[in-house]
């Protein structure tokens, strides 16, 4: 499939972002579990799960969103024919 480079940028972005939220997540709940401070370990879990989520649904909804580009521009070749 013939993808524009805007689709491609996007594409590039939602994994990268992806990869680099999960990294950040797991670096900041790190931080939160080794400030030692009291109900540390209950903040640091929600986080990272909470930076995991957010990683997880950005990917998705980028690659949906080029999905559906594609699916478009595939009806619209049919039509042409």
């Amino acid at each position: 499939m013939n993808r524009t480079v805007i689709e491609k940028l996007l594409l590039l972005m939602a994994r990268v972002g992806g990869f680099l939220g999960i990294v950040v997540g797991i670096l900041i709940s790190k931080g939160i579990f080794e400030s030692n401070i009291e109900m540390c370990v209950p903040q640091a879990a929600c986080f990272l799960l909470a930076a995991i989520f957010v990683s997880v649904a950005f990917w998705a909804i980028i690659e949906e969103i080029v999905s559906i580009s594609d699916r478009l521009r595939r009806l619209e070749g049919k039509n042409k024919e």
